[in-house]
């Protein structure tokens, strides 16, 4: 058992993208992906429980170099724009992450060192395609790092966690353009 435990990575990096067809063109889903409003729609169970999900984001600047505020459910992200090309691609690098795990405590806030440093995201880009009908492709791609052993264990269960997280964020960015799309 303990070969086995010596040989298994002590961590993991893996990529994820997810794409959505909006019925808004590029312009507004590119505001919608720079809005403040808040995520909207039902928690699954993880994110009830405790798992960290997006609350808002907010841009300061623009341009590459700009900040960007990711509010979470467990603090706020500092992340930094690395790729700013309007109506087309936005991209952040992850400065200071979030734990990814709210400790479960009777006590509303509990400052759990244990909870920062098992998981973090490192980048996030979103790529807009105009579609032949007016319509927008969003391409949301993400990277993270696993440090939790055992990795082969935890890793499916952290793929499907950033998959939830990601498809609502895509949901909100979506139906925020599609909205300003039919005012």
């Amino acid at each position: 058992m303990f070969a086995v435990e010596h040989v298994l990575p002590p961590s993991a990096h893996f990529d994820t993208e997810q794409t959505i067809t909006v019925a808004a063109p590029p312009e507004l889903v590119w505001k919608s992906i720079l809005s403040t409003d808040p995520v909207e729609g039902p928690l699954s169970l993880p994110f009830r429980l405790g798992v960290a999900y997006p609350l808002r984001g907010e841009v300061v600047g623009e341009g590459v170099g700009a900040v960007r505020y990711g509010e979470f459910s467990t603090g706020t992200a500092i992340e930094r724009v690395t790729e700013w090309v309007p109506n087309q691609k936005f991209a952040f690098v992850v400065i200071r992450d979030i734990p990814g795990l709210r400790e479960l405590s009777p006590y509303e806030r509990v400052h759990a060192p244990h909870l920062v440093g098992y998981f973090r995201t490192t980048s996030t880009s979103f790529e807009l395609v105009r579609r032949p009908d007016g319509g927008t492709d969003i391409i949301e791609r993400t990277s993270h790092e696993l440090r939790l052993d055992p990795v082969p264990y935890w890793l499916p269960m952290a793929r499907w966690i950033v998959h939830q997280n990601n498809a609502r964020v895509l949901q909100h960015i979506g139906s925020h353009a599609e909205r300003a799309a039919r005012s």
